[in-house]
């Protein structure tokens, strides 16, 4: 089974957050397009260079997310649909992430478009884009993979509209059965959902239930999604969490912190949730974001993985 974990670029300083004894995979979050369907320069790039030796020395891959939900507080969704207009700008972008792959040396590439969409038809560049990229990657033996939202509104019923306002139903539509054909699994946000806590058991068994038995993606292709991170009135890393709530912190699902109140999944839940991968044949379970983890064993959310498995 697969143990994925995104790793911020932003976070140079906590490479030793990343227990090598228990993730298989790790995507550096995240190269950033540009409207004329270049790339900017990676952020922290000899940092980047040291991650990808470490892992490669301990048997894991890393492969490079694209985009993200924003860059410099501003959404990428306008630029990743400038960036595709035409199959030469598709052919322009997959081009310049192959030269960053081999410039790296990464094992592949995590799409991270947040999100293309049914509505407005920027569901057809999507798809030329994932085909033509995937067809690159795939003839040289790299991976290539996509975030997706969970797919469900708050009673586990395909569609409805997200914590952030956005048409869900829209956004899952938009991964299309050749997009699904053509990836070698999909990272299934499920956190930040619409139900009452962002990132509940529920929330995962209706996330998958959508993309198992709604979509009919095969059971392989399919890693669930955890946090490592507390949101609602209050947003906090999990090691914080323990910090200032020692005693219990790591046990919770919900806690009172920094004058607010968080969601988040503590051992708990996330042994739940990796029993439930595990029930259902899934290909792994997926982390945002390992920088955010505790560096105490008995707390590490990353420890409580790797000993469950």
């Amino acid at each position: 089974m697969k143990v994925i974990g995104y790793y911020a670029a932003w976070e140079p300083t906590k490479m030793n957050r990343i227990r090598l004894d228990t993730v298989t995979h790790v995507n550096y979050s995240f190269a950033i397009p540009t409207e004329d369907a270049d790339l900017l320069p990676l952020d922290h790039g000899e940092d980047a260079r040291k991650l990808i030796q470490i892992c490669h020395e301990n048997n894991i891959k890393v492969s490079i997310s694209l985009g993200g939900w924003s860059w410099k507080d501003i959404p990428l969704e306008p630029t990743f649909i400038k960036a595709t207009a035409t199959q030469e700008k598709i052919e322009k972008l997959t081009d310049r992430m192959l030269e960053m792959i081999e410039d790296y040396g990464f094992d592949g590439v995590d799409m991270d478009w947040e999100h293309p969409r049914v509505s407005d038809g920027t569901y057809k560049q999507y798809e030329k884009l994932m085909i033509t990229l995937g067809n690159k990657l795939h003839a040289k033996g790299l991976t290539l993979t996509t975030a997706v939202i969970g797919g469900v509104d708050a009673n586990g019923n395909p569609g409805g509209i997200d914590t952030g306002g956005a048409d869900v139903g829209n956004a899952v539509e938009a991964q299309t059965d050749k997009v699904l054909d053509m990836v070698d699994w999909i990272n299934v946000m499920a956190y930040d959902g619409p139900a009452t806590h962002h990132a509940s058991f529920e929330y995962a068994v209706g996330s998958l239930n959508y993309w198992k038995n709604v979509r009919g993606l095969d059971s392989k292709k399919i890693t669930i999604g955890v946090p490592f991170y507390g949101r609602g009135t209050a947003w906090v890393n999990y090691e914080d969490i323990v910090k200032q709530r020692p005693e219990d912190g790591h046990l919770m699902d919900e806690c009172e912190i920094n004058g607010g109140v968080a969601q988040y999944n503590g051992i708990p839940t996330i042994l739940k949730k990796l029993q439930l991968a595990k029930d259902e044949n899934l290909g792994g379970i997926m982390i945002w974001e390992l920088s955010e983890d505790t560096l105490d064993d008995e707390k590490s959310l990353q420890i409580a993985i790797r000993d469950h498995l």
